[in-house]
């Protein structure tokens, strides 16, 4: 009798492979976990911020503290003033309110445009997410100067009330989220003309859109700020101390 031959067991294929991630080894999509936790993480960091901000210039709005909210000659009652700003106070009054939907719509313009380009990775058309991405920039770029130019040409300083601090604060915010967003999209751009992201490595692209989604959210949530909480609704505020208006 012929004994039969013990055979090694082949090891069973689980199907499909992951595809791996070129510089540690691991499979993308554990990469790709990892980096929407810290797309996340930055998000509530920021909207906290962003909410924040809001938060004050809403209550120093509706407060109107000693009459300060307003900058010196924005349209001011005697109530308002409680007397406390020279007869002629310096011309100065609140900012223009299209500019700031202007630079929502170029933030806007981008973020579509870097969608495009996602989308276009997906589908496998490498040259529509270099397009895309390249174009997300160059408005991106827009986006920064002209809230540079708006920023420089206000018709008030820091010192020029409560809301001229509080709508200083708000475009440095947008300038500040504004140069992470460049930084993000030229890193992009590069990796992208590099072939480090292709079809297969998607999610990068895919968590920079979800950031630029957010960047219109805080966008909009200061256009309406600056565009319907401009005189303050309380003509007749508690004055508190000696706190005054710059002169």
């Amino acid at each position: 009798m012929s004994t039969a031959q013990a055979k090694p067991e082949q090891p069973k294929s689980s199907g499909k492979e992951q595809p791996k991630f070129p510089t540690t080894g691991e499979p993308i999509s554990t990469i790709a976990r990892r980096a929407k936790a810290g797309l996340w993480t930055l998000i509530v960091m920021d909207a906290a911020g962003t909410i924040a901000i809001v938060i004050a210039y809403s209550y120093l709005w509706s407060l109107n503290v000693n009459g300060g909210w307003a900058p010196p000659g924005a349209s001011l009652t005697g109530s308002e003033t409680d007397e406390s700003l020279p007869s002629s106070p310096p011309k100065a009054s609140f900012a223009v309110e299209w500019p700031f939907w202007a630079i929502l719509g170029l933030v806007i313009v981008s973020t579509l445009a870097m969608w495009f380009g996602y989308r276009e990775l997906k589908r496998g058309n490498h040259a529509g997410m270099v397009v895309g991405t390249g174009a997300s920039l160059v408005v991106a770029v827009g986006a920064l100067v002209a809230q540079w130019i708006q920023i420089s040409t206000f018709p008030f300083a820091a010192g020029d009330g409560a809301y001229a601090s509080a709508v200083l604060l708000l475009c440095a915010s947008n300038i500040f989220n504004l140069l992470i967003l460049i930084f993000l999209q030229l890193g992009m751009l590069i990796r992208t003309h590099k072939g480090l992201v292709s079809q297969a490595v998607h999610y990068q692209p895919q968590i920079l859109s979800y950031w630029m989604v957010w960047l219109c959210i805080a966008f909009l949530l200061g256009a309406i700020c600056t565009s319907f909480m401009v005189e303050s609704p309380n003509l007749d505020p508690a004055i508190f101390g000696t706190f005054q208006q710059q002169s």
